[in-house]
């Protein structure tokens, strides 16, 4: 029996450490997208934008790249959040235009 909770208990440390990274690839992600969306809408509205203004925006985006990336790609971008890899791009596009349709997405 200790060996069937030995093993149990790796399987649950697993499971929890790859939604911690999840996690941190969110936030980390989610901040990078906000800062990136300020500088490229400068000026755009004739107000001043700031990170809070593509909060939610960067958080559709960052989950739904979460969700689409497998587990080694999003172990990947945990790591270094700043990183474009090449397998990024068509899941971030996807994300990009489920984001801009999402009716709780404001203008």
């Amino acid at each position: 029996m200790s060996v069937l909770r030995a093993v149990l208990s790796l399987v649950f440390l697993l499971i929890m450490s790859n939604q911690s990274f999840a996690q941190a690839i969110s936030k980390d992600y989610q901040k990078i997208c906000a800062r990136e969306k300020v500088a490229e809408h400068q000026g755009i509205k004739g107000k001043t934008l700031n990170e809070e203004d593509f909060l939610a925006y960067c958080a559709c985006q960052a989950e739904l790249i979460s969700k689409n990336a497998t587990n080694q790609q999003v172990n990947e971008l945990a790591m270094n959040p700043k990183a474009k890899p090449e397998w990024l791009k068509p899941i971030e596009l996807k994300a990009i235009k489920a984001c801009i349709a999402d009716p709780k997405m404001s203008t």
